[in-house]
């Protein structure tokens, strides 16, 4: 792959973060520049290649033509999460006597 291929394909890449995380041109790269944009190459079940990519809260998968977003879970869901791990206090078993 020659310089001008390279420039094309980073290009491309960059522009691919901005629209999953929902960034203009500029605040993408300066966040790529400060280190403020986490990058990591995967493999998913089907074994195609993908880049996931989190900035604030904001995560997504980038793929050759498609991005996937990462479902969001509302505070409610968190909450039930909590309880059902243990020790939320709802059924975990420890003897609290809460949520019972």
């Amino acid at each position: 792959m020659n310089d001008r291929e390279m420039y094309a394909e980073l290009n491309a890449l960059l522009g691919a973060i901005g629209k999953a995380l929902d960034l203009t041109s500029e605040q993408t790269v300066k966040a790529v520049e400060a280190d403020e944009i986490a990058m990591e190459m995967k493999v998913d079940e089907r074994g195609e290649r993908f880049i996931t990519v989190s900035f604030q809260g904001r995560s997504a998968q980038i793929y050759q033509g498609a991005i996937r977003y990462t479902p969001e879970a509302d505070e409610d869901e968190d909450e039930d999460e909590d309880d059902e791990a243990g020790c939320g206090h709802g059924g975990c078993g420890c003897g609290s006597g809460r949520g019972r």
